[in-house]
């Protein structure tokens, strides 16, 4: 289950069905396995905020390379632009989201010989292993005085949650991890109550959401992806047990699935459904899909191991960087 703002994911248990979001999905006899369509682009145009704070002070604009997990999503890549009056991440998509005024060192993580940084911001953690600009900035009180984080209103959520749970991305989810017996339902009044997008309910082997306060298409498909996983964990334990051995675990204590391996385990799982989405375009370089992989794998231990298994399922059989995710011991461990 995935709850609310911890490192906005999924939610938990227990909640009747409100009611029903679909009753069919579509047929699996045709290729689920899609990358999303392009998300419409949140283009925020940034004003300059002007301050007359005594003591204001000039900064140089500087562009940081890295990457923004924004509400316990994975990882995006691109650049943030530092000025007096803001903080804007610029997907490598061409999106811009301006984030908020506080900024904090979380921990520094040293993957692959080189030491990555994690800041947190508003609803978000950055990554980077180029940290100089950004740790100027914190604990500085004067900078970005007044300015307020961007707030994704999603339009049209119940529309959209149909479309999802009756989509090719959730035909890829179906045969998968199953597909439940009750249809998608909505979370009741005591799921609500207590903060939950979502949750897999085993007793019922049903789903239930709340895509109302979710920040939109794309928080839902990962809630749908991380609830599916719980139902996968109820039927294949044994082969998880195999899986997750050597796992370490979650670093960061405000992520999603920190010290709850069966949350963790279904985070990895959505990651890795999520990568292997987002690097089916075959014109995308297979080096920097794999760079990619291990920042989603730095964030959620575990995404890596994930992302191979799933890879070995035919429904992937096509994938451009399948010879390469699935070469080597793990795939001959799996196997057997």
């Amino acid at each position: 289950m995935i709850g609310s703002l911890r490192a906005p994911a999924l939610l938990s248990v227990g909640s009747a069905l409100a009611a029903g979001v679909v009753l069919a999905g579509s047929g699996l006899g045709r290729l689920a396995y899609a990358p999303p369509a392009p998300a419409a682009v949140d283009t925020v145009r940034v004003k300059g905020s002007t301050h007359s704070a005594e003591g204001a002070r000039t900064r140089s604009t500087s562009v940081v390379p890295g990457y923004l997990s924004s509400w316990g999503l994975p990882p995006v890549q691109g650049r943030f632009t530092i000025s007096d009056t803001a903080l804007v991440f610029e997907s490598t998509e061409g999106s811009a989201t301006p984030l908020g005024a506080r900024i904090s060192l979380a921990y520094v993580d040293r993957e692959n010989g080189r030491n990555h940084y994690l800041f947190r911001v508003d609803a978000g953690v950055i990554e980077t292993d180029v940290p100089d600009a950004l740790l100027e900035l914190t604990g500085d009180s004067i900078w970005l005085h007044g300015l307020k984080p961007a707030v994704k209103v999603p339009a049209a959520p119940m529309r959209t949650a149909r479309e999802v749970v009756t989509g090719l991305y959730a035909d890829t989810l179906f045969l998968l991890f199953g597909r439940p017996r009750a249809p998608v339902g909505l979370i009741g009044p005591q799921g609500r109550a207590a903060g939950r997008l979502g949750e897999y309910i085993a007793g019922r082997d049903s789903l239930a959401f709340d895509p109302v306060r979710m920040t939109g298409e794309t928080q839902f498909r990962h809630a749908l992806a991380h609830e599916l996983a719980h139902r996968w964990q109820a039927t294949a334990r044994s082969q998880l047990l195999t899986l997750w051995a050597g796992v370490p675990a979650i670093r960061d204590p405000k992520r999603y699935g920190y010290g709850d391996q069966s949350e963790h385990q279904a985070e990895a799982a959505a990651f890795a459904i999520s990568f292997l989405q987002a690097t089916a375009n075959r014109h995308s370089r297979a080096t920097v899909s794999l760079s990619l992989l291990d920042h989603y794998d730095l964030l959620v231990p575990g995404t890596r191991t994930m992302v191979r298994y799933f890879a070995l399922h035919p429904i992937y059989r096509s994938h451009p960087l399948r010879s390469l995710l699935t070469a080597g011991p793990l795939r001959h461990a799996l196997e057997k």
